[in-house]
């Protein structure tokens, strides 16, 4: 199997040291970041969401 080089990143187009993956470390950690707000978010939306569920099964 063949492997891609990549001496770019793919997203801020700076140079990296790993030839190997398409985003340097620092796109990495920003990607990280961002999908663990966005699992947060969604947890919460999910908390409410059953909250109100709940609490309209109590009130009848």
């Amino acid at each position: 199997m063949t492997e891609k080089l990549w001496k770019t990143c793919q997203k801020c187009g700076c140079e990296k040291n790993e030839d190997a993956e398409k985003l340097c470390d620092s796109c990495k950690q920003k990607r990280r970041e961002y999908w663990s707000d966005i699992k947060k978010i969604a947890g919460v939306a999910a908390a409410a969401f059953l909250t109100l569920i709940v609490g309209r099964r109590f009130k009848k």
